[in-house]
């Protein structure tokens, strides 16, 4: 004689929905709130928080920017330094990468009108590269 398969009540179980990836809902939003942690926007709270085996060449290059141009104005975009002027985005740090520091110098997203074919700054050196005319790294 067959015996019929026996169906397993669940009432008043709730079950745990799942995340596209096959995890538990739950799991994957604490995941989100980890990965989602926001930088200090204060450039000091920043850099005592940063763990990069450049934070030493980086703090030099911040110092050499500010002294540079002493009306800029620093702040974290990014999640990295970042420097103004006048309220245009003109300098930013860039620190994905572990063996080196980039610094992108760009005009700032205001400046559409004065975006063109040429490059933002004289270029001698031949040292940036140009994603962009109005964008070096």
């Amino acid at each position: 004689m067959a015996k019929k398969a026996s169906k397993k009540k669940t009432a008043g179980k709730a079950t745990p929905k799942k995340a596209a990836a096959g995890r538990p809902a739950a799991k994957k939003a604490a995941g989100k709130k980890a990965a989602a942690k926001k930088a200090p926007s204060d450039p000091a709270t920043f850099m005592a928080e940063l763990d990069h085996p450049l934070k030493a060449e980086l703090e030099a290059l911040m110092s050499i920017v500010m002294a540079a141009d002493r009306s800029l104005v620093e702040g974290i975009k990014w999640n990295a330094p970042s420097y103004a002027k006048d309220g245009e985005d003109r300098i930013t740090f860039n620190l994905g990468a572990q063996d080196r520091v980039r610094l992108v110098f760009h005009r700032g997203v205001a400046a559409g009108a004065a975006r063109g074919k040429t490059q933002l700054i004289s270029d001698v050196s031949g040292l940036l590269e140009w994603p962009a005319p109005d964008r070096a790294v």
